[in-house]
């Protein structure tokens, strides 16, 4: 009843526990469509009694807003050597993908498998004389490692604060190009940049600093949506 070979194996006595058989087409196109589409990340977690699994939920758009340090899922992607933080996703918690049923889910059952979807900016760029991109990137998995000051990235973390650019995240894609090599090519030669950016996991800090301080100019917090802690 799974919707792809390449997904991770239960762990052991995981089948024990039966599952939907029918996955939703929505899934199954979000895991087959890979970097042109979604990013997903699955986790298996086994609670004991009524153990929390370690994070906050917006209800409404099942989009993760805090993820407890020691917690349950914490500890599973540390493990991994994974990560989730706030702006990503469950898309789907036993291969349901239902709001009410993800919810029923996470609280009456020990056993979950939680498919989250992980959050990718869109960036768009548009060089101008004298300034540079200023990012110093890992030339094997492309992550930010440095930031420079003054430069079109740190112009567009100023414009847009609530998708900013840090240190930690990974660019996919520059104007389509997936390839490492070519995106670099991309980013010589043409004059508009788009980015896709993979989240990385020092965005717990900077999500944090923004539900303090707003937008990050001046004004007050947007009024929070209705969340649970799970």
């Amino acid at each position: 009843g799974k919707c792809c070979a390449d997904r991770k194996p239960r762990p052991k006595g995981w089948s024990d526990k039966p599952f939907p058989n029918k996955i939703s087409s929505s899934l199954r196109h979000a895991w087959v469509e890979g970097l042109s589409g979604y990013i997903l990340y699955e986790v298996f977690l086994s609670k004991e009694d009524d153990q929390p699994v370690g994070f906050e939920l917006e209800t409404d758009s099942l989009e993760v807003k805090a993820v407890t340090p020691g917690g349950l899922l914490d500890t599973y992607c540390k493990q991994e050597d994974e990560f989730i933080c706030p702006g990503d996703k469950i898309y789907s918690v036993n291969d349901f993908t239902d709001k009410s049923d993800i919810l029923r889910q996470l609280k009456e059952q020990e056993k979950l498998e939680i498919v989250f979807s992980k959050l990718i900016l869109e960036v768009k760029i548009l060089k101008r004389p004298g300034k540079k991109l200023g990012a110093a990137t890992d030339p094997k998995t492309f992550t930010i490692l440095k930031i420079a000051d003054e430069s079109l990235i740190d112009d567009w973390n100023k414009q847009y604060p609530k998708d900013r650019i840090c240190i930690g995240d990974t660019v996919l894609s520059v104007n389509g190009v997936v390839d490492k090599d070519k995106a670099v090519q991309e980013i010589a030669s043409k004059e508009e940049l788009s980015l896709r950016v993979l989240r990385g996991p020092r965005r717990d800090v900077e999500a944090q600093k923004d539900h303090k301080t707003g937008d990050g100019k001046g004004k007050p917090p947007a009024p929070e949506k209705p969340t649970m802690k799970m």
